[in-house]
């Protein structure tokens, strides 16, 4: 991947919010440049992972499905009855 960080970091926040449903409008890219802003001003090489941890505060994001917890039942047959 070329660019910088912070390119690289907008980019991969950016795709991640609009796979998690939020419209990506001129605000929400100015608010994700800030909030980017913020993290290299505070540790410049765990850049993305800041990013990530402060979206949730920033952005209504959608709680990941939880997987059901057994399998789905479906009824069938063993042949226990008699053999012809």
């Amino acid at each position: 991947m070329s660019g910088t960080l912070a390119e690289q970091a907008l980019a991969r926040v950016l795709s991640y919010l609009h796979g998690a449903g939020v419209d990506i409008t001129p605000a929400v890219t100015a608010d994700v440049l800030r909030l980017i802003g913020q993290a290299l001003m505070d540790d410049p090489q765990r850049l993305l992972a800041r990013v990530m941890q402060r979206l949730p505060d920033h952005f209504d994001l959608p709680a990941p499905p939880l997987p059901s917890a057994v399998p789905a039942l479906h009824r069938g047959s063993i042949r226990y009855a008699a053999q012809r």
